[in-house]
């Protein structure tokens, strides 16, 4: 079933919410510092009136940080163009409480003091050119709101040269951060476009990757049931007296039909893995008979061959353990039967024994065989999907390079690991680690 995602538009709201609220504790750290030094200089000759301008900055920053942590905590109460509208609100009665306040102290007071408070405006309104241009609008509403009433208070001045300086700095300020703004904000456009369809192509890869990998597991389950049949059928046909010719096509039938099964169960494995619907079952089982169930399901194949299949069991391996039999049978057949396959002379020799790894009990498991070995360049990459040690158009073993990987995968699931140890015309050993947990024994 296909999932539903956010659409382009929706992505690019939900980014621009994001940069609209990611810088507003520093924002605000700075407008408070800010206005506590600006109150600080005009105290003296304003007490009431810079005590209750710096008291409403004081409320202003505390709402939009309030609103910030709202945001982070419950985003979901509202859509996001809702909380973009929000912001822009508070930013705005932020700035009005920064534009009125500024204009007042503008129109008198000591010069220097003046100046100070002038270049302060100037500077928050610039300084939130990065901060708020995720939304030219917020943008523009803030800085009119910071220096239209420091305007409107200048033009209302006697006028004097330095009063037209003033007046004719401000207008050409504000046109140039409306405009930097503008530019700003078309940067943010486009990086933000870039991250919605960078993410609605992942999706859509996801989505694909889910749909290949449930059809995959249909087709293998949906072809496994007339394979069975096949099977069974050939094995009944090889109980019966045949003549010499068609016992060998019902064994090469046989052959044939199980080597599909096997192909079709590697599929099956790969796509529940990749789609996430593998399940580990834990049961109390045998670790011993695990693997004498594994060699005696190998022993005709490697017989055919010439090789001698052998095991070895550790003592202290406990009898019964709770762990995932059918998982470790799985991973053991893949490891045994590419040893079986990959080996034309010589031995392949199992190995059991348990340890513990910090405090977690393992059992350890090793499948060695004589056969080419796997030079150092190809180890690793044997264990990826679709990937065999040989991948030349020539090789002799076909495959479809699945067994590694889902064997890898599986352990992984089981908190366990595949790894191997190769070198080449000496053979491989590949190790395989699962834990387990003690069966208490009855009293």
């Amino acid at each position: 079933m296909s999932q539903t995602h956010p659409s382009f538009e929706q992505r690019i709201a939900r980014r621009t919410a994001d940069l609209l609220f990611e810088n507003v504790l520093v924002s605000q750290a700075f407008s408070v510092v800010n206005a506590t030094i600006v109150a600080w200089l005009r105290y003296q000759e304003q007490p009431k009136a810079m005590a209750a301008w710096w008291v409403l900055v004081m409320i202003a920053a505390a709402a939009r940080l309030g609103l910030t942590a709202l945001y982070n905590k419950r985003r979901g109460l509202f859509g996001d163009r809702h909380w973009i509208r929000i912001n822009g609100l508070f930013v705005l009665a932020s700035g009005l409480i920064w534009g009125i306040g500024g204009a007042v102290i503008l129109r008198n007071g000591d010069p220097w003091a003046v100046m100070v408070t002038a270049f302060t405006v100037a500077g928050m309104t610039a300084a939130a050119v990065p901060l708020l241009s995720a939304e030219l609008k917020i943008y523009t509403a803030y800085a009119a709101a910071m220096l239209a009433p420091s305007l409107i208070g200048l033009l209302t001045l006697p006028f004097s040269k330095w009063i037209g300086t003033v007046i004719i700095m401000t207008v050409l300020f504000w046109l140039t951060l409306i405009s930097s703004a503008r530019r700003f904000a078309k940067a943010l456009r486009r990086e933000v476009e870039r991250e919605a369809e960078l993410a609605i192509a992942r999706d859509r890869a996801e989505e694909a990757s889910r749909a290949k990998s449930a059809f995959l597991a249909n087709m293998s389950h949906e072809l496994r049931t007339p394979m069975n049949g096949l099977v069974g059928i050939a094995e009944v046909l090889s109980l019966m007296e045949l003549d010499p010719k068609a016992a060998e096509l019902v064994e090469i039938l046989g052959r044939a039909g199980r080597g599909m099964t096997a192909v079709l169960t590697q599929i099956l494995n790969f796509s529940q893995l990749e789609s996430g619907r593998y399940e580990i079952a834990l049961q109390p089982c045998s670790p011993a008979l695990l693997m004498q169930n594994v060699v005696q399901m190998h022993e005709a194949a490697a017989r055919i061959k010439g090789l001698a299949l052998q095991y070895d069991i550790a003592a202290d391996v406990p009898a019964e353990v709770l762990s995932a039999p059918q998982d470790i049978v799985n991973v053991l057949t893949i490891l045994v039967g590419n040893a079986v396959k990959f080996t034309e002379a010589g031995a392949i020799d199992l190995a059991l024994w348990q340890g513990s790894e910090s405090g977690q009990p393992m059992l350890y498991m090793s499948v060695s065989d004589t056969g080419p070995g796997i030079h150092a360049a190809a180890q690793e990459k044997i264990f990826a999907p679709f990937t065999m040690g040989d991948d030349s158009p020539t090789r002799s073993i076909g495959g479809l390079g699945l067994g590694l990987a889902t064997a890898r995968s599986i352990a992984a699931l089981m908190g366990g690991t595949v790894s191997l140890e190769s070198t080449p015309g000496q053979g491989s050993r590949f190790f395989f680690s699962v834990p387990y947990t003690p069966v208490q024994p009855p009293y």
